[in-house]
């Protein structure tokens, strides 16, 4: 039975009851991989594949329901616009089910068909088949067809809604505090930063982070090699030594966090990458940062090589459950330029292989960026970094032009509090101005990253947040500042704000860290996850 109730649908029989929500977004999880329903590599061309693939979070992963009449509906992607489609009114098992664009055909149609456990088949109208995984396969990448209706769990779906900040809802877990919204595997806000070895295993830490930065390798030589060359020290993916294999940076601290410890038992931590070459491409370009950025995005040659050095990059991740930060500042020089659809980028010629549709601007660099990380580290989080400086007098001109950049197709949205400490700004000698925060500064900058989280749907991870304390000296590596201690104490507005991760570090090699603040983060970050956390919103 089916009963409509304005946008509200009630699909219901003896063994379950779901009620479907036309104004709500939806992942759809197949029950026999446990992959959703996904618009291949965010394409938006008629005829694109739908596959299963991992979870991300991504606009490409979430469905609507149209309402088509007779207990029938169309499902939308969110990405493209399209909707669901039994591709050329085909009646054989095994034809495939694609995208196209919305003509209300009945091949576009489908109906719901109750399973157990809150499971629905998807039924077309037009073949009578069912949706499933061709061969009931279980990777990444795997087709999705239409075949006879066998009630397989190869054809059974589970929607879940995608959630208002598209973090990553599913099934409650021990320790979820009946929270269904997670990111990055979590279900409670993050604690992280940039600290020792020692200090990581001193506490619970969920997240690590560390930087990329370097001018991209000179040549494809370097990604192939065997071993670094000792002239090759400069790049990135040597800093390991000549004794390592190209991009050993990042895949040996991907395994120390992946093998972390806590009091002696494993506890894996995740990476964040900062990854903040940009600057260096500007230096390639001949006038360093913010205007040599911009100029070398706009010349094929250095930006080949940056995409190179990326996908390099990437690949190093391969599947492991990473975050990136993409290029800190980078944006907000674009920013005031104008429309980021204005700013020229040579993307599409300087990587037709994963980029040659996207757009020639620093909005289709930025979703350039973001697909190659669903390519090629299907399992990392992308994050468009949050550079609005005008963010206090004009947060409306930052909504926009986060929404021309295409941060919806991102997987979050990450941002820095301050890049020093409060105390060191507050010396004559830096300036002198005042840095620490009241009550009225943190629910200001709160409000402005809620705003942001909302207006994109993604939430927001808060980096390189100063580490200092009010029991510091105001001497090298010992500043003052009062933001752990606030955030700690205010974790529930925190989680209000649609903040997913709080990560400490210093900015800047003179600021107080957590080898030096007296032990205050490692203590504060093991109280949080003694009381269980703070459940996300």
């Amino acid at each position: 039975m089916v009963v409509v109730a304005g946008s509200a649908v009630v699909v219901s029989q003896a063994s379950a009851q779901q009620t479907l929500d036309l104004k709500k977004w939806y992942v759809l999880v197949n029950r026999n991989s446990g992959k959703v329903l996904d618009d291949r590599g965010f394409a938006a061309n008629d005829g694109a594949a739908v596959v299963q693939w991992a979870r991300h979070g991504g606009a490409n992963q979430q469905w609507r329901f149209i309402d088509a009449g007779d207990g029938y509906y169309r499902l939308q992607n969110r990405n493209s616009g399209k909707v669901l489609d039994d591709l050329g009114w085909s009646k054989t098992a095994g034809s495939a089910i694609v995208q196209w664009k919305d003509l209300n055909g009945t091949n576009q149609q489908f109906k719901l068909a109750e399973s157990s456990d809150d499971h629905v088949r998807l039924i077309n109208r037009f073949s009578g088949m069912a949706v499933g995984v061709h061969n009931a396969a279980k990777a990444d990448g795997g087709d999705v067809v239409q075949d006879r209706d066998r009630g397989g769990a190869d054809q059974q779906w589970q929607l879940v809604p995608a959630g208002s900040v598209g973090t990553q809802p599913s099934s409650p877990t021990p320790g979820d505090a009946g929270s269904t919204t997670r990111f990055m595997g979590s279900s409670t806000v993050l604690i992280g930063g940039s600290v020792s070895d020692a200090s990581a295993a001193a506490a619970p830490f969920d997240v690590r982070y560390a930087y990329v930065h370097s001018q991209p390798a000179p040549s494809s030589d370097y990604y192939s090699a065997a071993r670094c060359h000792d002239g090759w020290s400069g790049w990135w993916g040597c800093w390991t030594g000549s004794t390592t294999a190209p991009g050993t940076y990042v895949t040996y601290r991907d395994t120390v966090a992946a093998q972390a410890t806590y009091k002696g038992s494993p506890r894996p931590q995740k990476m964040l990458w900062t990854w903040y070459s940009l600057r260096d491409l500007g230096d390639a370009a001949g006038e360093g940062d913010g205007p040599g950025e911009v100029k070398a995005i706009n010349r094929t040659d250095l930006l080949t090589r940056y995409l190179n050095d990326y996908r390099f990059f990437l690949q190093k991740i391969g599947t492991s459950h990473d975050a990136i930060d993409l290029e800190p500042d980078f944006w907000g020089y674009v920013r005031s330029l104008g429309n980021p659809h204005h700013v020229a980028a040579q993307v599409s010629g300087a990587n037709p292989t994963d980029c040659g549709s996207q757009e020639n601007s620093a909005a289709g660099l930025a979703q350039c960026l973001i697909s190659m990380a669903h390519k090629y580290a299907p399992n990392t989080a992308a994050g468009l970094h949050l550079s609005c400086f005008d963010w206090q007098t004009n947060t409306q001109a930052c909504v926009k032009d986060y929404a021309d950049l295409g941060a919806k197709n991102a997987d979050f949205l990450v941002t820095d509090v301050s890049d020093r400490d409060a105390g060191w700004y507050a010396q004559p000698a830096h300036g002198g101005s005042d840095h620490f925060w009241t009550d009225q500064k943190a629910a200001a900058a709160l409000q402005f990253y809620k705003t942001m989280a909302e207006s994109v749907g993604k939430p927001v991870v808060l980096w390189q947040i100063p580490v200092g304390n009010m029991a510091q000296n105001n001497t090298l590596n010992h500043y003052k500042d009062d933001k752990v201690d606030w955030f700690f104490a205010h974790m529930g507005q925190v989680a209000n704000a649609h903040v997913a991760g709080l990560l400490f570090g210093p900015g800047q090699q003179e600021q107080t860290t957590a080898e030096t603040d007296g032990g205050n983060l490692i203590k504060k970050t093991i109280a949080y996850h003694n009381s269980g956390g703070t459940p996300l919103k």
